[in-house]
C-alpha cells in the first residue's frame, strides 16, 4: 500500500529518511520499480475524497499534523504513471461506487487495463464520511446497506459494460475495411432499473477481461459484499487468531455464494520493521516512536473519533472510549479490530492515542530478515493469510528495508517466486495480473 505523505505511521512526512517529492512522477515510478524488483504482485493506491474532519467539521488537526488523509494524489492519474514506466506490477486503484456513473468508472478502468496490459485491480469502496459526500454533491453519506446496495448494482453494470465487447470484436481488417464487428458488440442486458447505463463500452476488451476486484470491508455486510464479489480482500485483523477466523468465515460464504473459496484471496494488513538484525529493527522501531509526539497523537485520536481532546481520560480503559464513540470513523470493522487489541492488551486511551499515531494497531513484526520471513510464513501455515498488503511506515525506507532484508528469505524458503529476468521484445504477451495470481494458488 502507497499513500504518501502519510501511512499508518502518523509523523512520517516528519522522519528524516522520508522522501519529499511524493507530489512528483518520478517518486511513484521509483517505489514501482523497487517493488517490482522486489516480487510485490501489486502496488496499491487507497483514496479519500474529503480531508478528514473532527467532530465540529474543521480540518485544521489533520492539515497542522500532516495526518493521514491531509493530502491524497487520485490514484488513476498516479497509477497511469506508473504504468507507462514498468513492466509487470499489479496497479491497485481506490474508486468509490457511492459518487461516481457506473460508465465513467468502466471506461477509466478499462483504459488504464489496456494501457498496462492487463495488470490493473480495482479496489471497491463505499465511501465513509458526510465530507466526502458533501464533496460530491450529496448533503450526507447514504446509511451502510445502502452504500452496498448501490456497489453491488455499480459493480454489476461496470462488468456488464466491459462484456459489451466479445472478444475478437475489434477486427481492423484492412482488406475489407471492417473496423469492429458490430455483431459481436452489444447493448447491456435489459436495464434492471431506469439508470442502469445502456452501452455499449466505447472500448474493447481489455486484456484481463475485467480488473482484479478487490474490497476491504470487516462488518457482516461487507464480508457479504467480498464474498460476491472480491478476488482479492485486505484485512486489518487483531493478529493471526482474529485474521484466521475472518477468513475462515470469508471462505464459508464464497462457497455458499457458489464460489470456490479459493478464488478468494484474504491479505493481512501489516506495518514491518526489518533490519539486518533484531538490534538494527529494534533501533529503527525506536526511531519512529521517538517522532510520536503524545498531545498530537492525542488531538489525533480524538479527531478520528470526534471526540473533545480536552475531555480525554487518558487512563480510562481504551475499549471504554471506543464503545462511546463507536461509529466515529464510519468504519465498523476497523473499529472492531481497535476494541479487540485493546481489550486484549489492556490498553489504555493514552496507550491507543499512541499506538494509533505509529501503526493504527497494525501487526508489526520486527526483526531480521529471517524472523520477519518466519512470522509471516507462520501466519500463512495457520491459514490467517493468503498474502500481505504491506504498509509502509515511510517511504521509500520501509520498502527497501523489507526488499534488501525479507525477500532473499522468503525466496529462500520458497514463499516467493525467484526474480524475474527483464522483460524483452521476443517475450511475447506479458501476463496479466489475474493470471499471475492464478498461478500462486
Amino acid at each position: 500500500m502507497v499513500n504518501p505523505p502519510t501511512h499508518r505511521y502518523a509523523a512520517a512526512w516528519r522522519h528524516p529518511d522520508s522522501g519529499r517529492d511524493w507530489l512528483r512522477a518520478r517518486s511513484y515510478v521509483d517505489i514501482a520499480r523497487l517493488l517490482e524488483r522486489g516480487g510485490f504482485d501489486l502496488m496499491f493506491l487507497p483514496d479519500a475524497l474529503a480531508v478528514p474532519e473532527d467532530a465540529l467539521g474543521d480540518v485544521a488537526t489533520t492539515l497542522a499534523s500532516g495526518g493521514k488523509g491531509a493530502v491524497t494524489l487520485d490514484p488513476l492519474t498516479v497509477l497511469s504513471v506508473v504504468a507507462g514506466a514498468t513492466s509487470r506490477i499489479g496497479l491497485g486503484a481506490t474508486v468509490s461506487t457511492s459518487f461516481l456513473p457506473p460508465y465513467a468508472i468502466a471506461r477509466t478502468l478499462a483504459s488504464l487495463d489496456h494501457l498496462s496490459e492487463g495488470r490493473v485491480a480495482w479496489n471497491i469502496v463505499t465511501s465513509t464520511t458526510d465530507a466526502e459526500a458533501r464533496n460530491m454533491g450529496l448533503e450526507r453519506i447514504p446509511p451502510k446497506a445502502q452504500r452496498y446496495d448501490r456497489a453491488d448494482r455499480v459493480v454489476s453494470q461496470v462488468l456488464e459494460l466491459m462484456r459489451t465487447w466479445a472478444p475478437g470484436a475489434l477486427v481492423q481488417d484492412e482488406r475489407t475495411g471492417l473496423f469492429a464487428d458490430p455483431s459481436r458488440v452489444a447493448r447491456t442486458p435489459a436495464p434492471r432499473e431506469r439508470a442502469a447505463p445502456p452501452g455499449p463500452l466505447s472500448l474493447p476488451r481489455s486484456p484481463q477481461g475485467h480488473p482484479v476486484l478487490m474490497q476491504a470491508g470487516a462488518s457482516p455486510r461487507g464480508m457479504e459484499f467480498a464474498a460476491k464479489w472480491a478476488e482479492l480482500v485486505f484485512v486489518a485483523a487483531d493478529g493471526i487468531e482474529g485474521n484466521r477466523a475472518i477468513r475462515a468465515e470469508l471462505r464459508e460464504r464464497a462457497r455458499s455464494a457458489g464460489r470456490d473459496p479459493d478464488e478468494l484471496r484474504v491479505c493481512a494488513a501489516i506495518q514491518p520493521v526489518a533490519g539486518s538484525t533484531m538490534i538494527d529493527a529494534t533501533r529503527t522501531r525506536d526511531a519512529l516512536l521517538s517522532l510520536i509526539d503524545e498531545p498530537s497523537a492525542l488531538r489525533s485520536l480524538a479527531r478520528l473519533m470526534h471526540a473533545d481532546a480536552g475531555t480525554l481520560r487518558l487512563d480510562e480503559p481504551a475499549a471504554d472510549f471506543l464503545a462511546e464513540h463507536r461509529g466515529a470513523t464510519g468504519s465498523d470493522g476497523f473499529e472492531d479490530m481497535l476494541a479487540a487489541v485493546c481489550r486484549r492488551e489492556g490498553l489504555s486511551v493514552r496507550d491507543l492515542a499512541l499506538r494509533q499515531s505509529l501503526d493504527q494497531l497494525t501487526p508489526s513484526p520486527t526483526g531480521s530478515g529471517e524472523a520477519v520471513a518466519e512470522e509471516l510464513c507462520e501466519w500463512q501455515d495457520a491459514g490467517a493469510a493468503d498474502g500481505f498488503v504491506v504498509t509502509p511506515a515511510i517511504l521509500p525506507g520501509s520498502f527497501e528495508d523489507f526488499v534488501e532484508h525479507v525477500v532473499p528469505e522468503l525466496r529462500r524458503r520458497g514463499r516467493l517466486a525467484a526474480s524475474e529476468a527483464p522483460d524483452t521484445p521476443s517475450a511475447g504477451a506479458r501476463p496479466t495480473l489475474r493470471s499471475r495470481l492464478a498461478a500462486q494458488r
